[in-house]
């Protein structure tokens, strides 16, 4: 799956403190917001757009959903097609299944799904299963669909494919009463972009089954010359459609079902065409994809006992620019087949195998994740992984004593080709607390990307790509508390929020993470409340709700600003800890002196072109308390470890020595505070202070502060920090 999701700072419209302030934006939490959203099957996917344009995702799975296939062409928006729907691509238009665009304009965080629907002149509007109809007009509609009545709608198109195939029909043959879109959404025959630039030949294209049948479905067609001159994605119904393109060599690409008398696909093929050439000639070009030639079945062997749940197969195919098209395909405990092609002589082939496997006994509590590559598809199609071959990472899976919904564990391998379209993956639900094992491979790459996604609150923890070198055991704690708002420490591509530009000063602090230095949450269907104000030598610059930090422009001339983040988790689901947390940053600002330069791939919210991007010395604080994986402790002396240091970028920023920590616990929520005992330096502390008896049962609070030598300081309150265990449990 997935793991290196991006966190950086999006800029948006907020008024100044007063009329003398100087003009300010406001940062929110990520370049788009990651979301969850909800295709009209019920099936859901979370996005993460990044700001090159790529689309991170990762898929939930419904009981019921055995195969999925996602798309993403030339660098353009990611779709994600459950199979109970690609029957009927066309009529349910690709903007229903545009996860990019879904979570680029907001859809689904009202929890519905707003549709438009076209019927048949003269057919009076309708309403299909599980839609709200709205409003009615002749041959039009709108309605909508919320999470339930999709899966409703999902199972209606699956008992339509289950009496296609009753009546010897192939799947999808019975069109449906309606052409459906997204409200608002271009329809499908605007949305193909500008005039084109080059001459164009009539191509057909057809789709043939097992059985010699014209069938419906999707092709996933580019140019291998240059991807520039046409890279789409086209829906094929009644086995055949015709389309315009430039002349050139072509791959193509198509992914076909195999169903049981009931619907349920039993197994996928995709088929491949490589080196189809388009003349400058003016007949129509025939291209046909046929399912018999995807006869190749794809097998992997686990070096551990494991029983398969995911294997995904990914086809990157480039123009020697390295553009093109990216196609997955998912299938759950499903056979999948794929044609053998040759390793390209331009541009290049990049095929993926990534396989997953759970412990035969869910006790074990262990999963064994596997990935291959290769250059063209080769005839030989079975893997194996050696065990001295296998990386060994434990989750340790820390939750919120409110929250007892499972939580989501996220693999996802990372190459430079995968990068360049987006990384994608698959969601498991574990319990928590607990530790789950995960013997990662390493036979095609040593770094994975992972990330949690939490139960009741649905909060995505997300984090760098690592990389897990054979044969090591790892350990990486998620969700681990005291929880913090705070800047960290990053390798994988972020967006600055804590650097400046000439006169351009930006200033943000992410609403939450845990003790990992690249850990960062992001919310998706619960936000916290927040507040934000930034103030330079004491004067107020920007105050507001809702954001999380600030871009201001400023004289040229040393400064000190200070940042202060509210955040009120208390509405939140699953949420008992970390309730409310205050975070002062102060940072001194002298665009004369010598400071650290941002560097690459990381992008600056400080946006002055003419000057270069440089790092604050912002402080971070990592905690690691000493108590069990709900937070929750029994000592009668408690203990906490704390790291200081300063946000970094792939490694670099300040180096300032930390000169004082002070840390101090409330057991009166706030109304008195009682100093710890600290000892420590070079940036690692300890700090020890008695747990009142009278206080067992409740949450204390943390004071926390400290300071370095070039003056830049942090001071953070977290409400409800952790819990004291009640006597005798």
């Amino acid at each position: 799956m997935v793991a290196a999701l991006v966190v950086g700072a999006s800029c948006a419209s907020a008024t100044p403190a007063s009329a003398n302030s100087p003009a300010a934006t406001a940062l929110t939490e990520t370049t788009q917001p990651a979301q969850q959203v909800t295709l009209i099957t019920g099936d859901q996917v979370t996005v993460l757009p990044e700001s090159n344009g790529v689309t991170n995702y990762a898929l939930s799975p419904s009981a019921q959903l055995k195969m999925v296939q996602s798309v993403q062409s030339d660098g353009g928006d990611r779709y994600v097609i459950p199979a109970d729907a690609m029957p009927y691509l066309g009529q349910l238009e690709r903007s229903l299944f545009d996860v990019t665009a879904l979570a680029r304009t907001g859809v689904g965080k009202t929890g519905k799904i707003p549709l438009e629907l076209s019927f048949p002149d003269g057919a009076a509007p309708a309403a299909l299963p599980g839609i709200t109809l709205t409003s009615a007009a002749r041959d039009t509609a709108t309605g909508y669909l919320d999470l339930e009545s999709a899966r409703a709608f999902g199972a209606a198109l699956h008992q339509r494919i289950a009496e296609d195939l009753a009546a010897g029909r192939p799947a999808g043959s019975t069109a449906l009463p309606a052409t459906i879109r997204l409200a608002g959404a271009p329809r499908q025959d605007q949305d193909q972009g500008a005039q084109p630039r080059y001459p164009m030949h009539y191509l057909e294209i057809a789709l043939t089954d097992l059985n010699g049948k014209s069938v419906n479905g999707m092709v996933s067609l580019v140019n291998t010359d240059s991807a520039a001159k046409a890279s789409k994605t086209v829906e094929v119904r009644d086995g055949v459609t015709r389309i315009a393109v430039p002349a050139g060599h072509y791959a193509a690409y198509s992914t076909f079902t195999d169903r049981d008398a009931d619907g349920t696909v039993k197994a996928s093929r995709t088929a491949t065409v490589e080196g189809f050439v388009v003349d400058d000639s003016p007949t129509t070009h025939t291209l046909t994809l046929d399912e018999r030639t995807a006869t190749t079945l794809v097998k992997v062997t686990a070096p551990k006992p494991a029983t398969e749940d995911l294997l995904t197969l990914s086809f990157y195919r480039e123009d020697p620019a390295d553009r093109g098209i990216a196609l997955t395909v998912v299938g759950y405990q499903l056979p999948e087949y794929v044609t053998p092609i040759a390793k390209p002589t331009s541009g290049r082939l990049h095929y993926v195998v990534q396989w997953g496997g759970k412990a035969p006994k869910a006790e074990d509590r262990y999963r064994v994740d596997l990935s291959f590559a290769a250059e063209g598809i080769p005839a030989q199609q079975s893997f194996s992984t050696k065990e001295s071959e296998l990386a060994t990472v434990r989750d340790v899976l820390h939750t919120d004593p409110a929250d007892t919904v499972p939580v989501a564990i996220d693999n996802g391998p990372v190459d430079p080709v995968i990068l360049r379209h987006g990384l994608g993956g698959t969601g498991f639900f574990v319990p928590a607390p607990g530790v789950l094992t995960d013997y990662l491979g390493t036979s095609h790459t040593t770094k994975w990307a992972q990330y949690e996604m939490k139960g009741s609150s649905r909060q995505l923890m997300t984090a760098d790509p690592h990389t897990y070198r054979p044969g090591t055991t790892t350990s990486t704690d998620w969700s681990r508390g005291p929880l913090s708002a705070g800047l960290g420490q990053w390798t994988g591509k972020q967006s600055c929020q804590a650097c400046f530009a000439g006169g351009t000063v930006a200033l943000g602090i992410p609403m939450l993470r845990d003790s990992m230095p690249d850990h960062t949450a992001v919310p998706l269907f619960y936000s916290p409340q927040t507040h934000y104000s930034l103030y330079r030598d004491d004067k107020q610059l920007f105050d507001q709700d809702g954001v999380q930090g600030a871009v201001v422009e400023v004289p040229k001339t040393p400064a000190t600003f200070r940042g202060v983040l509210d955040v009120d988790r208390t509405a939140i689901p699953g949420v008992g800890q970390a309730s409310k947390l205050r975070t002062e940053l102060t940072v001194k600002y002298d665009p004369g002196a010598r400071n650290t330069p941002l560097p690459g791939p990381h992008t600056c919210h400080a946006a002055n072109p003419a000057q270069p991007c440089q790092i604050f010395g912002a402080l971070t604080v990592d905690y690691r308390l000493d108590a069990d994986l709900t937070t929750t402790s029994k000592a009668a002396l408690q203990k906490l470890g704390l790291h200081v240091g300063h946000v970094a970028y792939s490694g670099a920023g300040s180096h300032s020595p930390i000169t004082s920590v002070t840390v101090s616990v409330s057991f009166d929520d706030g109304a008195t505070w009682t100093p710890a005992k600290v000892t420590g330096a070079l940036g690692n502390y300890a700090a020890v202070w008695r747990n009142l008896p009278e206080a067992a049962g409740k949450s204390p609070s943390l004071k926390v502060t400290a300071q370095d030598k070039a003056g830049n300081a942090i001071s953070q309150t977290i409400t409800n920090a952790y819990t004291i265990a009640k006597s005798g449990n």
